[in-house]
């Protein structure tokens, strides 16, 4: 078992691998101000993401176990999202699907890797909808399948395993320009289908306070931290657990009724465990209707 994995990590250390491996938790659709606001059933959406890191470093424990890394990753994602009513319940929920494409280059190696990453589908429930006072209370659940390329090759969007991402948020209208929204999530991985690697749970808490300039056009301060998510294989840690942290900004505005962007600038504050993104610029544009 440990001779395939050395096989297939190659001129890198297999714990950067497999840390690279685990920035697919980076790379994925996470949570963006006002994501957790329901929207009217019958509303849908197209949203294009595109997200572009530069990572350099990679940590264990505290410590920097690499420099230099010179990875570049880009990734456009597709997410397709039906709002409607719950079974004639009254309450909101919005079947998704979210399919990423990625383009790696690994500069350390010379390695490149592009393909189709790991594809989630899902949905989130409100149980509290104010559209008036802007109080919103959402419930999700994610599923992520090992559809992506490149398994367990240092391919950032292929994790090769499935993962299951619960989530509860809660919008808070302020006034009439602030808003607060604090989202929780706990995701649950499968072994890796490969090599039986073991990854324990990972704990994420992201903040956004928001100012609305006008209903159409807002900016937002952002912070995520997340803890966990130790992987271990026949007893050996592959990758310590997590405490990091990171920082965000973003600006979002309507351009006439159907067509929303988002520009978005992440930075790691702290990192104890994985690979440090140096800078990740994203932008989203969503097509209402």
């Amino acid at each position: 078992m440990k001779l395939l994995i050395l096989n297939k990590c190659g001129a890198l250390p297999c714990s950067i691998l497999f840390a690279l491996t685990a920035t697919q938790a980076m790379a994925d659709i996470k949570p963006d101000s006002g994501d957790y606001a329901a929207l009217p059933a019958g509303t849908d959406l197209a949203l294009l993401y595109q997200q572009n890191l530069r990572i350099d470093k990679s940590y264990s424990g505290g410590k920097r176990m690499a420099d230099n890394l010179d990875l570049n990753l880009t990734v456009e994602v597709l997410r397709l999202v039906h709002f409607s009513e719950f079974f004639d319940t009254g309450y909101i929920w919005d079947p998704q699907i979210v399919i990423p494409y990625g383009h790696q280059d690994f500069g350390a190696t010379g390695r490149k890797n592009n393909g189709i990453g790991d594809i989630t589908f899902g949905a989130t429930l409100w149980t509290l909808a104010d559209m008036e006072r802007n109080r919103h209370l959402g419930w999700s659940m994610f599923i992520t399948a090992p559809t992506g390329s490149d398994k367990n090759r240092g391919f950032a969007l292929s994790g090769n395993r499935w993962a299951a991402d619960f989530q509860v948020g809660y919008v808070h209208g302020l006034d009439e320009h602030w808003t607060w929204d604090v989202i929780g999530e706990t995701e649950f991985y499968q072994e890796q289908r490969d090599t039986g690697a073991h990854r324990d749970p990972l704990v994420q808490l992201h903040n956004h306070l928001r100012y609305n300039f006008t209903p159409q056009t807002s900016v937002a301060l952002s912070y995520r931290h997340n803890w966990g998510s130790r992987e271990t294989l026949d007893g050996q840690t592959l990758d310590t657990s997590h405490n990091n942290g990171t920082a965000g900004f973003s600006a979002t505005t309507m351009l006439g009724k159907q067509w929303q962007v988002m520009g978005q600038y992440w930075r790691d504050v702290a990192v104890r465990s994985g690979t440090m993104i140096d800078d990740s610029v994203q932008f989203r544009v969503a097509y209402i209707y």
